[in-house]
């Protein structure tokens, strides 16, 4: 399409197509310029890029009058949903950690978390602290204390497992606890609001209040100890109280009166202990004597004991074979009818009732003796002055008739013996 100059009026508004013209100067009549004639190809090009920016800007204009103008409403319509739009999801991301908290502060508030923190307690052994919720100390005898009680329950939690379990008295507002171990309830925890420590939203904080050991203070002690000893308990001395009114006389009295005899027999008895009790008696010269339980009463008796010289013993042992040996003799006619007197205090009635009735007059007659495998059996120092002693001895025996073998004769002698003057004499003999 070619544009002429007149012809400029004639393109559309409000989009004019801006083409550049160029205007031909008149000639001068003095200077003659030459003009560039342009090949029929690039008129043609220059004209079809006229007719392109007619076009596009024939198709702005009417895409410009299609296209709708947004009203002031619609745009605050608009910002108003974007704003509630905002508020809403802001307030959504508020609930959820709201919700979140408060689903951790109500966990937090649940009282089996003080029940785990004391089974804790249970498993570490920490005695201290589990003395410490101890409210309601048991009453303890003046043999026991704390660390008595301490040490008993350490033996009964030591090496075990613990769980626990709702008592049948548990309320929220008052919560409490079985400890278990195995099928044995052993404690009862109570727990009791913490004030000190307080929670959003109303819930309560808790804390250990109360422990409660389902235990019994079983053990005892019967002690019977000789008169003039003294006797402890766990290192302390049991007073008198505790002691029996009336005393018994020991049985090896019987065969040392009048000559000596044994102190009474006193018996000392407590009950109420935790713990095994450690028992020790003393003598009245302050050395430590035996104590021998009986395993089917639990009673400790005390073994009067005297540690004699080497020397002593020595001398006792001759005494008591010599002895023995002499009564066999004189039993079997085979010493003097005084053989005997020599080991006896003067007017013992022991040495009476041998001499009545040993029927030593019918003994069968024999011929040699010889005493032979004397031994000592036994041997018990009571005291200084007091001994038993068990001597064995055999006489071999030629007989007048039966067996030309010789004939044994077997005698044991149970002897208590006293010191008298600083010599030995025979107090008593069990036949």
């Amino acid at each position: 399409m070619q544009v002429k100059p007149g012809n400029n009026a004639a393109i559309r508004k409000p989009a004019p197509v801006k083409c550049q013209v160029r205007n031909v100067p008149e000639r001068s009549e003095k200077t003659e310029m030459p003009v560039k004639k342009e090949s029929p190809a690039e008129e043609e090009a220059q004209e079809s890029n006229v007719e392109i920016k007619e076009t596009e800007q024939s198709s702005d204009t009417k895409t410009a009058k299609k296209t709708p103008r947004i009203s002031k409403f619609t745009r605050i319509l608009i910002l108003w949903l974007v704003l509630l739009t905002a508020v809403i999801a802001g307030g959504l991301i508020w609930f959820d950690g709201f919700l979140e908290k408060y689903e951790e502060l109500y966990q937090v508030s649940l009282p089996y978390h003080q029940a785990d923190k004391t089974l804790e307690l249970f498993a570490n052994q920490d005695l201290d602290a589990l003395w410490g919720l101890v409210k309601d100390r048991p009453q303890l005898t003046e043999f026991e204390n704390d660390t008595t009680v301490k040490n008993y329950i350490k033996s009964l939690i030591q090496g075990r497992e613990f769980t626990y379990k709702q008592t049948e008295n548990y309320s929220e507002s008052a919560p409490e606890y079985y400890i278990i171990s195995g099928n044995e309830i052993l404690a009862k925890l109570k727990l009791a609001e913490d004030e000190t420590q307080q929670y959003p939203y109303g819930f309560k904080s808790w804390k250990a209040d109360k422990l409660e050991f389902y235990s019994a203070a079983n053990n005892k002690f019967k002690v019977t100890v000789p008169e003039g000893y003294k006797l402890t308990v766990n290192g302390i001395d049991v007073p008198i109280a505790y002691r029996s009114e009336v005393g018994t006389e020991p049985e090896e009295n019987k065969y040392l009166k009048p000559y000596a005899q044994l102190p009474m027999q006193f018996v000392y008895e407590a009950s109420g202990l935790y713990g095994d009790p450690v028992i020790k008696v003393t003598d009245s010269e302050g050395k430590e004597v035996k104590t021998v339980r009986d395993e089917t009463t639990g009673e400790y008796k005390v073994e009067i004991r005297y540690d004699c010289s080497e020397e002593d013993r020595k001398e006792i042992e001759k005494f008591g074979i010599s002895f023995t040996k002499d009564f066999a003799s004189y039993i079997s006619q085979d010493a003097g009818n005084y053989a005997l007197d020599k080991y006896f205090p003067t007017n013992s009635t022991t040495l009476r009732d041998i001499k009545r009735n040993s029927s030593r007059e019918w003994y069968t007659k024999h011929g040699k003796v010889d005493l032979k495998n004397e031994e000592v059996k036994d041997f018990i120092c009571y005291t200084k002055d007091i001994v038993y002693i068990e001597v064995y001895v055999e006489q071999h025996m030629e007989m007048f008739w039966g067996s030309k073998d010789r004939e044994v004769v077997k005698t044991t002698a149970h002897l208590y013996l006293t010191r008298i003057n600083g010599k030995w004499k025979v107090a008593g003999i069990r036949y």
